[in-house]
């Protein structure tokens, strides 16, 4: 299993990373699957050359590849795609994500339009001083879902100005590991077979819109050329999912699909 921890604050030693890397260390000391190996990459994305989105839609009108700044996308990219597990973990800024992962969403949305992860696992963590309503959480799901990504689940730890490492692992050991069991029971057992209600839905959404849209574009031809906008396909891939969950499903997101354009 290898496991990308994608972090955004530009506390290099704040809460948010004391936190992953309590993660990190209960993962690594649950790890049992067999011979199977273990591995895992950090990267912050305050180290990384992360431009402001500029809005030109080239990634949409043309692909991602001739943005003028693609090269500092290439490489995160790419860890995405090896990994098969995301750890994504931003602090709470004004009851949100922090703009450093906003930027990192805005700079891949072409993904929101062209589902190239899906399959992928994540658990999505986020610290806060005083606590949060989850809103910084929800943000990063609904963008996670419509990627196609199982969201094994998601975690506010509140964490005063600044904790110690010492202090975070007294505080929360118990649900640190309760969530590294999480992960590799869910990874293991691979449960992305079946997709939630809400997963289901956000696929329906999307393919009724490119069935009602026909387009000679780049995002449309990358639906088709999957199968996606054939009537038959209920998510972006074969699934073992409640045959009730999923016609519930369709029926709600063909009825929201229809408040669009």
């Amino acid at each position: 299993m290898q496991v990308l921890y994608l972090t955004s604050s530009f506390r290099k030693n704040g809460n948010t990373a004391r936190v992953v890397d309590l993660l990190r260390q209960e993962i690594q000391d649950q790890w049992k699957a067999g011979n199977d190996l273990l591995t895992f990459e950090i990267i912050n994305l305050c180290e990384q050359p992360l431009q402001y989105c500029r809005g030109c839609r080239i990634c949409f009108d043309r692909g991602e590849t001739f943005c003028p700044y693609w090269e500092e996308i290439a490489p995160l990219k790419t860890a995405l795609r090896e990994a098969d597990v995301w750890i994504l973990a931003s602090p709470v800024y004004v009851d949100d994500i922090n703009g450093l992962m906003k930027t990192f969403l805005d700079r891949i949305a072409h993904v929101n339009h062209r589902p190239e992860f899906a399959g992928k696992y994540t658990w999505l963590l986020t610290t806060s001083g005083t606590g949060s309503s989850g809103h910084a959480a929800r943000t990063l799901a609904s963008t996670l879902r419509t990627w196609g990504v199982y969201i094994i689940g998601q975690r506010d730890f509140v964490c005063g100005g600044l904790s110690s490492r010492e202090d975070l692992s007294v505080r929360y050991h118990a649900v640190l590991a309760g969530i590294a069991r999480k992960i590799i029971t869910t990874v293991t057992r691979m449960k992305s077979q079946t997709p939630s209600f809400l997963s289901l839905l956000f696929f329906r959404v999307q393919q009724r819109l490119w069935q009602r849209h026909v387009e000679d574009s780049i995002d449309y031809h990358y639906w088709e050329s999957r199968g996606w906008v054939d009537p038959g396909v209920t998510y972006f891939y074969a699934h073992r999912t409640n045959p009730l969950i999923v016609a519930a499903a369709r029926f709600t997101g063909t009825i929201i699909a229809g408040f669009f354009q």
